[in-house]
């Protein structure tokens, strides 16, 4: 049974009851002996000589009609807004006031009014509204309350980022500033992840509510603006290449998870990568995405389950040449990883000729690389995309940082013991291109390859198709170093056939040995300059 039942029932039929009185006392008021109590008892008090000197006003008796509509009026709407506390002394002021009236045209005008009917309902009715009142206050309280209640539970899912259901908390919530700003913060979330259509949809309720209410009709014409062209697109879905970053500066900034995407860094087949920024702690942070888009079924299903492991494993990493990963989430449409923001350019950009490092930085920022591969090694962790692209040099400081480890498979992990070639062909060791069992040599193969191509501008084989490239790395020789740079020292080329052996047994047997032959190198280099 509804609990409001009963006082909703009783709050009828008391205000129907008063307005009833009225029409009674208008009807036939004269022919009820105890509404004319007062105007009876006020006669008997004057007596027979004074009384019978007074005179009824042709308009009298529709004065005292339109009296009592007034005093109905009063009763019925006034009271429930001033609740009792107020209206006691406002009645009985009226009711005194009544009384002080008659008593005046009685005495200075010589007129009767019979006023004791309009006192009579005001007293009779004022009575009847204070029983009227309890069940009021409860359905107030009880409509204040529920009122609360959606709106902390509107703003409690909205806070959990379920905007859908926080409409649905506050969609039969009385109007006003409260609910509007909620509707708004609600399509400001919207906004930023990217549910464009149910952005328009939610402004569009605001501005139906209240047109100016702050920004909400410019943020309209914004979206509407934007679903109309061709970047309205993004507000279904995105693909690998599809960017997050919106043209049109009217549109609150998107967001993935907590984080504010701020401009686009880079691209990659499987996704974009983003700066973003936490605001929760003033961070930046670099955002790397895997577009779902491309995948269904079983196949999303492994693809997600292998993204979400790797990046635990990489969240596991912790040394200086190796970037941080801080979180890792997943929205409708793709996955991302969050990391620190390495701040440099990546040594793809001095791979080519005219831009190469000198050797004694490059021997120094590929040792680094390795000591941080040894360690990633030691957790049994496999980068499997070693490359120039993936590790940012700062030139002011010479750090080095080894990123994009969100692709990394765990090697003890028993599911990844074979599986798909992942990674850059150009710079993949022979077992990995054939899909077998990859292991730390793998990384050692790509580092060697690297160094190939920090020192000289070129890699060791080239081809016109994935499967000509294929061809020549497993049955070909690397084409030589020194034919791309006559200047380089025996040693390095020593170094460089020794990591990208074809036989991973014959290569260094672990990072840390490759890191120290590339610093002992250095010293070679270092003396012979200084000799």
């Amino acid at each position: 049974m509804n609990p409001l039942s009963h006082p909703l029932s009783s709050l009828f039929s008391l205000r129907s009851l008063v307005v009833a009185l009225a029409a009674v006392f208008i009807v036939a008021g004269e022919q009820i002996p105890w509404v004319a109590w007062l105007d009876r008892e006020l006669l008997e008090f004057l007596g027979s000589e004074e009384s019978g000197g007074l005179d009824l006003p042709v308009w009298g008796r529709l004065a005292v009609d339109a009296g009592l509509v007034v005093t109905a009026g009063y009763l019925v709407f006034a009271i429930p807004r001033m609740g009792a506390a107020v209206s006691l002394p406002v009645t009985l002021l009226l009711g005194g006031g009544l009384l002080v009236l008659q008593a005046a045209l009685m005495f200075y005008h010589s007129l009767w009014l019979p006023l004791g009917e309009i006192n009579t309902l005001l007293a009779v009715g004022y009575v009847i509204m204070l029983f009227w009142l309890q069940p009021y206050r409860q359905i107030r309280s009880l409509t204040e309350n529920a009122r609360e209640a959606r709106l902390r539970l509107g703003q409690l899912l909205l806070d959990q980022g379920q905007t859908d259901e926080a409409l649905g908390a506050i969609a039969r919530c009385p109007e006003g500033e409260e609910s509007l700003d909620l509707r708004y913060r609600i399509a400001l979330q919207q906004e930023r992840k990217r549910q464009y259509d149910k952005a328009i949809q939610t402004y569009q309720a605001i501005v139906s509510r209240k047109k100016k209410f702050r920004d909400a009709a410019e943020r309209l014409a914004a979206l509407e603006n934007l679903a109309s062209g061709s970047a309205g697109a993004a507000a279904g879905s995105f693909d690998a290449t599809q960017t997050l970053v919106m043209p049109d500066q009217s549109v609150s900034r998107p967001t993935l998870g907590r984080y504010e995407i701020q401009r686009e860094l880079g691209r990659g087949a499987m996704g974009v990568v983003y700066l973003g920024r936490d605001p929760a702690i003033a961070r930046t942070v670099a955002i790397k995405t895997l577009s779902y888009q491309a995948f269904e079924g079983e196949e999303l299903q492994a693809l997600k389950s292998r993204f979400f492991r790797e990046a635990e494993a990489a969240g596991r990493l912790s040394h200086p040449a190796i970037v941080t990963v801080y979180d890792v989430g997943e929205e409708a449409d793709l996955a991302y990883i969050a990391m620190d923001y390495a701040r440099g350019r990546p040594l793809s950009e001095f791979g080519r000729a005219g831009r190469l490092l000198p050797l004694a930085t490059v021997l120094d920022v590929v040792a680094q690389v390795a000591d941080a591969l040894a360690y990633a090694h030691e957790q049994k962790i496999i980068h499997r995309d070693i490359k120039p692209a993936n590790l940012i040099y700062d030139p002011d400081s010479g750090d080095i940082r080894v990123t994009d480890f969100g692709i990394a498979r765990i090697a003890d992990d028993s599911v990844t013991r074979t599986g798909s070639v992942m990674g850059s062909p150009l710079y993949m060791s022979p077992e990995q291109l054939k899909g077998q069992k990859v292991t730390s040599a793998s990384d050692i193969y790509s580092l060697g390859v690297t160094l190939y191509k920090l020192v000289t501008g070129e890699t060791p084989y080239q081809g016109d198709t994935l499967a000509n490239l294929t061809y020549q790395i497993l049955n070909k020789r690397p084409r030589s170093a020194r034919s791309f740079n006559p200047d380089l020292p025996g040693g390095v080329i020593r170094l460089i056939n020794k990591a990208i052996q074809r036989e991973p047994d014959k290569r260094f047997a672990t990072a840390s040995e490759m890191a120290e032959a590339l610093r002992r190198q250095a010293q070679r280099e270092a003396r012979e300059v200084t000799s």
